[in-house]
């Protein structure tokens, strides 16, 4: 028995699900040495090892994190954005020091993508993506990196590829004009959130979620008590900012950068609440939230 690598036997036995008469023949014994050895061993459950976990090849994304100070948008829904708003935006972001943006989803509108009616033909794919290089050329001018969450507009070329691309991607096909030196600084990923890490204090959970809610903050607010962080989505429309149900951590809902003046899909009659602009700061750790009406302090 001297001669037998246990260890290699019990993994034959369970990873690899061999017999004792097998084991045995590889070790040139007897089955009866085996069956000894091997007594107690527990075939009967799956293996957790680490080696067969690795045979199986099974990798998830890892969620992008940022520490430290920076500026969010969401919902720009290039080509109907509010150019003046998104400049506003720009010229704050310049005069705070920003030198980092999270775009949270939906940069793009590809409404000639979407398996919905009606299609807004003045607001052509073709026509979206040249204004949309043109505007991520300008924000480049402003900050030094740029990080790019998914969003359920934006995976809409993702899908009309046939999924044959990762979102991330794609996205970097559709930039990929700017150059390399841009791409390296545009910072896309496959997850619909991310992280800021704010040194000394809790984190915030930025999101894209594809949950919708009327009720401004209901969907932050679960998300809170979800992943223990203080919460910023997009998608909804909405702005506005509150506590989540402990009380303590903050939520909020930063509206976008759209112009819904320019969107055609809204001239018909719905029960959902008025879309609101609006963009956010994260200095220090406190949350700063502008929104045409008002101004967090």
């Amino acid at each position: 028995m001297a001669d037998i690598n246990w260890e290699e036997a019990k993994r034959l036995a369970v990873t690899e699900g061999w017999s004792n008469y097998k084991i045995a023949d590889h070790f040139k014994v007897n089955e009866s040495s085996i069956r000894r050895g091997l007594k107690g061993v527990a075939r009967h459950l799956l293996p957790t090892d680490s080696d067969f976990v690795s045979r199986m090849k099974i990798t998830l994304d890892e969620p992008m994190r940022h520490t430290g100070d920076i500026a969010i948008t969401a919902d720009w829904h290039i080509p109907l954005y509010d150019a003046e708003y998104a400049n506003r935006f720009i010229s704050e972001a310049r005069a705070r020091g920003h030198k980092d943006l999270l775009i949270a989803g939906d940069f793009f509108n590809f409404d000639a993508l979407s398996a919905y009616d009606p299609k807004q033909h003045s607001a052509g794919l073709e026509g979206e993506l040249v204004e949309a290089l043109s505007v991520m050329r300008i924000l480049l001018e402003t900050f030094e990196n740029i990080y790019y969450l998914w969003g359920n507009h934006d995976v809409r070329l993702h899908r009309a590829l046939g999924f044959a691309l990762q979102f991330q991607s794609a996205m970097k096909l559709v930039f990929g004009n700017l150059g390399d030196e841009a791409l390296e600084r545009i910072k896309f990923t496959n997850l619909d959130h991310m992280y800021v890490d704010v040194p000394g204090g809790e984190s915030w959970y930025v999101c894209h979620p594809q949950n919708y809610s009327r009720i401004p903050l209901s969907t932050a607010r679960v998300l809170a008590a979800k992943y223990n962080a203080n919460v910023i989505t997009a998608h909804s429309h909405h702005c506005a900012v509150g506590y989540a149900t402990d009380g303590e951590r903050v939520v909020a809902e930063i509206g976008g950068l759209f112009d819904r003046h320019k969107t055609a899909y809204l001239q018909r009659s719905t029960t959902f609440p008025t879309w609101q602009t609006g963009y956010a700061f994260l200095e220090g750790g406190k949350l700063i939230v502008d929104s045409p009406g008002w101004q967090t302090v």
